[in-house]
């Protein structure tokens, strides 16, 4: 339940509880409006609810224009468990201050998300309950024994298990991380996360992002298209990429495709590395073309610096394996060869290191060759 305080001019004048049949929640704004001038403008003055905080976030926000918002929002906290309470009190409390639009698009988001990483003690109330239900539970790292029991500082026990797991006490009781898995709770914020901005209001949108967390983020900014919408703010986890990708020429769905390639150079040796080197030396004009470049990876090869590996190198592609080359070692300048054959092969210097691109050489340019060396 969300008990909201309306008011009008800074004075409560009604109160509204949501969720509601949207029919009869608009017929007791109507009522409450009915107490004071017809253009007066409704604003939440409070509101209770089982997340701490929530009156403070939606402090001053008007009625009009979000009563169905605020009616989702309402279901979305009914519909959740003590965990789910937990987790969305933990992400409105170390968010700072949140609009409407951001506070539900995060419990929407924990709505849909699995729970069996909390637990969840119902009836505890503070630190003291919870280290006792923790000792006569055996729930510690080691049994206590009998004897001990009466002597312990419970508070204590509490306030350090708590504090371990991140733990909140709420209406029904206490909850937190469960043991061993506090480091898998984090959200992890995505690849790339977009600001998007439209009529409605704002979304921050992280990717990669499947199907129906695409099409909420379209519900949220009532849009049938993202290309209704703007990118006012473009966070890549890997900062380096905000210099070399075209981010003016960005689109959602060019980003959510780029961030999947990038979830997959992140698990290949060396994949991350060889596409910065890439972007670097193609220098895209556009977001489509950087992605191109990121499905045609393999395109690419990072080279050593080293004239005399890459000579080696050169002879392997040709079919010589490392007995010829070990044979002819002492007889051949490989240093030479390699030299040679990185500017016939278009090497390019970057700052992540020599690259070539296998299906064409990039055009001779005089880092290459023995200038590099």
């Amino acid at each position: 339940m969300l008990t909201l305080h309306v008011s009008s001019k800074g004075v409560v004048i009604g109160q509204l509880e949501l969720p509601a049949p949207p029919d009869e929640a608009a017929e007791k704004l109507r009522a409450i409006q009915a107490r004071t001038h017809p253009e007066d403008v409704l604003s939440i003055f409070n509101a209770e609810c089982v997340i701490p905080g929530i009156g403070w976030l939606l402090q001053h926000t008007a009625l009009e224009g979000n009563l169905e918002k605020l009616n989702r929002l309402a279901e979305t906290i009914d519909g959740m468990n003590e965990a789910g309470h937990y987790q969305l009190c933990k992400a409105l409390t170390t968010s700072g201050r949140q609009g409407l639009d951001c506070i539900l698009q995060t419990a929407a988001h924990i709505g849909r998300s699995s729970m069996d990483r909390y637990e969840v003690i119902p009836g505890v109330k503070d630190h003291r309950e919870l280290g006792r239900w923790l000792v006569e539970h055996d729930h510690l790292a080691a049994e206590v024994p009998g004897f001990l029991r009466p002597h312990l500082d419970y508070r204590s026990i509490g306030i350090s298990y708590c504090n371990a797991h991140e733990g909140e006490f709420l209406a029904n009781g206490y909850t937190g991380m469960r043991t061993g898995i506090l480091e898998q709770a984090v959200e992890e914020p995505g690849v790339l996360r977009l600001t998007l901005t439209a009529a409605r209001g704002g979304y921050n949108l992280s990717l990669p992002a499947s199907d129906e967390d695409l099409e909420q983020a379209q519900r949220a900014l009532g849009l049938d298209g993202f290309a209704q919408a703007g990118i006012t703010e473009v966070n890549c986890s890997i900062p380096v990429l905000s210099s070399l990708l075209p981010l003016d020429t960005i689109c959602v769905e060019d980003a959510n495709t780029l961030a999947l390639c990038l979830q997959e150079m992140e698990q290949e040796d060396g994949g991350m590395m060889k596409f910065c080197a890439a972007l670097e030396a193609e220098q895209p004009d556009t977001f489509t073309e950087a992605l191109n470049i990121a499905m045609d990876r393999d395109d690419y090869e990072l080279v050593p610096e080293d004239m005399d590996e890459y000579g080696r190198q050169v002879l392997r592609r040709t079919g010589a394996d490392d007995e010829v080359i070990d044979t002819i070692d002492g007889y051949m300048d490989f240093a030479r060869l390699g030299a040679d054959s990185m500017a016939e092969d278009g090497v390019r210097r970057t700052g992540f290191g020599l690259v070539r691109r296998l299906s064409a050489p990039f055009p001779m340019q005089q880092e290459t060759g023995p200038q590099m060396m």
